[in-house]
């Protein structure tokens, strides 16, 4: 990793990290670790050019976790449940996951300029759900 992909990922950690952190917390209520291969996607930049898109980006899994706690037996079932996110760069858009198993969400993303591979809200809402 060279310095401009050091840069890269520390900057988005401080900007993109922090405000998925703060989305995620409000949206479940509780203080969720959320840990980010940071350096992992900066290896793949090419792949990360919608990383902080509203409508690919990190922030689905805001919307997802927002939609289970839209009522009060989702709030009580995800604050017993989850216990930390984790989010990694898929080798590439044909190999993202996303799974709920064991209190974690794992997302092995992609966020390059291909729409195969993205992982929405409706879906992450869905495998979120039916763990709990």
């Amino acid at each position: 990793m060279g310095l401009a992909e050091k840069r890269w990922a520390m900057e988005k950690k401080k900007t993109t990290e922090a405000a998925l952190v703060a989305a995620v917390n409000e949206a479940t209520g509780i203080e969720v670790p959320v840990e980010i291969d940071w350096e992992g996607f900066s290896n793949k930049m090419d792949d990360c050019g919608y990383i902080d898109d509203s409508g690919h980006g990190l922030s689905q899994l805001a919307k997802a976790l927002a939609a289970v706690t839209v009522d009060d037996l989702g709030k009580e079932a995800i604050k017993g449940a989850l216990k930390k996110i984790v989010i990694k760069p898929a080798a590439d858009n044909g190999a993202t996951s996303f799974t709920f198993s064991g209190g974690v969400v794992t997302w092995s993303a992609y966020f390059g300029s291909s729409s195969t591979g993205y992982i929405y809200a409706d879906a992450m809402q869905k495998a979120i759900e039916q763990a709990l």
